[in-house]
């Protein structure tokens, strides 16, 4: 058992001491809250943990730098990439870590909005795949999720479906376009954008944009 282990168990085990004791109504402070406010002071002192921690979130950091590199390389992350074959959508869905397809049809302007939205997330977010696919070519797909209205965009985690975005009712009052903020939010919520990012600000051309880095661990 390792120093965070140890405190963790102490945590708990003062917990429950303080939940028998039934002493948080007479304005006593809990054992357990003074017990984490103490914990945490040895920890900023303690140097070695801290040293261990900054080594280990560093080691995280360049983790996800290398997956981001291998997607960007190998899997096309970065882009909204168009899925001709509903076998292979099939196949993304449930090989994919954190996957958003968009279903559409070429010539409806609102699927065109959304094809731009989805692009520039794409960029932004690289830990997470983002496809395209045409409800023409994906029969058995429209049937099972029921895709009646257009735009349809649904998000995948691990294979188990997050969350979905049904035109744009979801996403504000405007009825041909959105902020782009408002559909990164709804990813953020469902859990499959790896953080959320900092806010988006108009580009010069006036459309969103960011000048942040793309790069979104």
């Amino acid at each position: 058992m390792n120093k965070l282990q140890q405190y963790e168990r102490r945590l708990l085990d003062d917990a429950n001491e303080a939940g028998t004791e039934n002493n948080t109504n007479d304005g006593t402070r809990r054992k357990s809250d003074a017990s984490l406010d103490e914990i945490l002071e040895h920890l900023e002192d303690d140097d070695e943990f801290m040293h261990n921690y900054r080594e280990e979130r560093l080691q995280q950091i360049a983790d996800d730098m290398r997956k981001v590199k291998e997607n960007v390389r190998t899997e096309n992350y970065g882009l909204l990439t168009i899925v001709e074959e509903e076998r292979e959508v099939i196949r993304l869905t449930t090989k994919t870590d954190q996957v958003v397809i968009h279903f559409g049809l070429d010539d409806f302007r609102k699927c065109q909005t959304m094809d731009a939205k989805l692009s520039q997330l794409a960029q932004r977010h690289l830990m997470t795949r983002f496809l395209r696919a045409s409800v023409d070519k994906c029969p058995f797909l429209v049937a099972k999720l029921q895709i009646k209205v257009l735009p349809f965009v649904v998000a995948y985690k691990n294979g188990v479906e997050r969350t979905r975005v049904v035109g744009f009712s979801r996403l504000g009052n405007q009825p041909d376009d959105f902020d782009i903020a408002a559909l990164e939010n709804v990813f953020y919520e469902a859990g499959v954008l790896a953080k959320k990012s900092t806010p988006w600000r108009p580009s010069a051309g006036g459309r969103d944009g960011s000048d942040d880095s793309d790069l979104d661990v």
